[in-house]
């Protein structure tokens, strides 16, 4: 299966996930530089963390106008799977791919660390190997990592079943009145509307090999293999 990992100036965050999908999964994963027209034909698509374009203005502001948007916006319209991660994430919903927004952490400060985060939909091509109400537990690092969107959007995500994944603690209880970081309803990742695009402030990738002392990442990454065009 082909794997694009979308890189723009400061994606620090794409060699991990080619090596993930590539050496650990088996898979033909490769990158493609945001300067290019063309995803080359892929079965999914990734964007991955880091500080494009050193988070200039704000996170992923510049790199909405990048050649390779075009595409991946339309890869993403047209059913394909398309995952956001960290700044991702950040690029998805400055595309409108996905809405509302990241803001800052309320804190102001850099946020770097393990999380527990509750399975809330499994219908999405990253999540369809475990069981709603699942914890899992996946690390953090962002300086704009709270999530917030207009009562409106955020009653639309909610009665859509568009929540993916939300903070948690390790019994799986969110806090609604305080959650993580100010995040919204607790929330750490969503999905368009067709289930198919999905953004999570969180890092599988960096827990998806053994080595590093834990490969609970790996499954979600994993488990688009099956469903993907």
């Amino acid at each position: 299966m082909r794997i694009a990992v979308v890189t723009f100036p400061g994606s620090h965050g794409a060699e991990d996930m080619v090596y993930v999908y590539r050496e650990l999964l088996g898979q033909d994963a490769y990158t493609v530089w945001h300067q290019e027209e063309s995803l080359k034909k892929p079965d999914v698509v990734i964007l991955p963390g880091g500080a494009s374009f050193a988070d200039y203005l704000r996170p992923g502001a510049l790199s909405v106008a990048s050649p390779i948007i075009g595409p991946v916006v339309k890869f993403g319209r047209d059913g394909g799977p398309l995952l956001g991660i960290g700044n991702g994430f950040q690029i998805l919903c400055e595309t409108k791919i996905l809405p509302g927004i990241l803001l800052q952490n309320p804190s102001l400060h850099f946020v770097n660390r393990d999380v527990q985060l509750l399975v809330c939909n499994n219908e999405t091509p990253f999540t369809t190997c475990y069981e709603e109400e699942d914890i899992i537990t996946l690390p953090i690092a962002c300086f704009f990592g709270r999530y917030y969107a207009d009562k409106r959007t955020m009653k639309d995500l909610e009665e859509n079943g568009q929540v993916i994944f939300r903070y948690c603690d390790r019994e799986g209880e969110v806090n609604y009145e305080d959650p993580f970081n100010g995040s919204l309803n607790g929330v750490c990742g969503i999905a368009s509307r067709h289930y198919n695009i999905v953004g999570l402030m969180a890092h599988p990738e960096r827990v998806a090999d053994p080595v590093l002392g834990s490969d609970v990442g790996r499954k979600m990454l994993e488990c688009v293999l099956s469903g993907a065009k």
